[in-house]
Parts: structure tokens; sequence; C-alpha cells
């Protein structure tokens, strides 16, 4: 039964996805321009923040749908912190949906495999240290969002710590981007947040690496 709850449920975002994909020209999806999602969930309304968040799970969940319009979008429409806290809801679901269905569809299978890479992935690990991987992985744009939730699915790594690494990490990103499309809404960007922003997420994984490093002398 819980495995045709998953099926009908991908199913659905695959054809969502189809939808968004129909109709543009070629290469130049409406998903990927910030116009479009703009103009999207304005004309929800009331309801258009749920469907910046569940534009932002789709994001997270299909792999070829960005993020980042989506989460500037956020920051046009209702500014830097309502944006921010919209955009951060949706992050973590779609980080929640990308791991769960990781730990569901594949925790077992590697583990039943003879494959060296995934006994390699199977081995058990410290939770800190997969807590630090995840949350320095949140900090680093060009890092794929997605590919980390459904990696961290399949390792030992409890959900609860999971949860608690991705919102220390997306927290500081999703309020940057938040603040450039606040910004361009106004035509004045805080340059200073923003960079302001950027650096502590520059520095929070050196930080973290160096406690890590001290906590085990």
């Amino acid at each position: 039964m819980q495995k045709r709850v998953v099926l009908v449920g991908a199913v659905a975002i695959v054809a969502i996805v189809w939808l968004m994909f129909s109709g543009f020209p070629w290469g130049m999806p409406g998903v990927m321009n910030v116009a479009w999602v703009r103009d999207t969930t304005s004309a929800f309304g009331l309801f258009g923040p749920f469907g910046l968040i569940g534009l932002m799970v789709i994001a997270i969940v299909v792999s070829p749908v960005p993020s980042g319009p989506i989460a500037v979008a956020a920051g046009v429409l209702y500014g830097t912190v309502w944006g921010g806290i919209i955009v951060i809801i949706g992050a973590m679901l779609g980080a929640f949906a990308a791991f769960g269905a990781a730990r569901y569809f594949g925790f077992d299978a590697i583990r039943r495999s003879d494959n060296p890479v995934m006994r390699y992935i199977a081995r058990p690990r410290s939770q800190i240290a997969l807590m630090l991987i995840v949350f320095a992985s949140r900090l680093v744009p060009f890092i794929s969002f997605d590919a980390v939730s459904y990696a961290a699915g399949v390792t030992c790594l409890s959900f609860g710590r999971f949860a608690i690494a991705t919102f220390l990490g997306v927290v500081p990103i999703c309020f940057v981007l938040a603040a450039m499309g606040a910004g361009m809404a106004n035509s004045q960007t805080d340059w200073l947040l923003v960079v302001g922003l950027g650096g502590a997420m520059t520095l929070v994984p050196i930080i973290a690496k160096w406690v890590w490093d001290w906590l085990h002398r």
C-alpha cells in the first residue's frame, strides 16, 4: 500500500513537471525564468506562498528543475524575510521527500548488495561527521542540493540529524536569494546583506572543520 502511494506521488510530480516544461520554446522552460515563476504564483493570490513551496519541493525532488529562480521570485513577491521563510519551508520539505524516497527504496537494497561501492556507502559512520558533510554541502551553491539529500538517505544518518544539518545549511542561502529578489523588486539590492551572508556561508564550513579538529585532539 505504501509503495502504491509513493508511486502515485511520483507519477503526479512527473506530470506536473511535464506540464511546466510543455508549451515553452525548447531550451527555455518557463520554470527557469524568474518572471514566469513570479507571474504564475502571484496569480494564486493568497495561495501564492503554497505555490512557491510546491515549486521548491518539485525543484528538489526532480533534478532538472532549478530552484534558484523560485527562491529569487519569492523575494520579489514577498520580500527578504517572508520570501526567505517560504523558500526555507519548500527546501526543507523537498529535502525530506528526497531523503525519505532514498531511505525507503535504497537503504536496504544497498546493504544487500555485494558491489564494493555499495558496501562502502553502507559502512557505519559517525553521525556528527555525516551531519557536517550535509551541513557544509548546503552552503556551497555548485553542489547539487537534491543529490546530497538522496545520498544522505542511503547512509546511516538519522532523519533528525539530517533535518538539523539541512536547516542550518539552507537558512543563509535562502535568505541571500530572497534578498536578491527583493532588491530586484525595489531596484535597490541590499548588497551589504548579500555579501555578508555570502561571506558567512564561506566561513562557516571552515569554522566547523576547525571545531571538529579541536574536539578530536
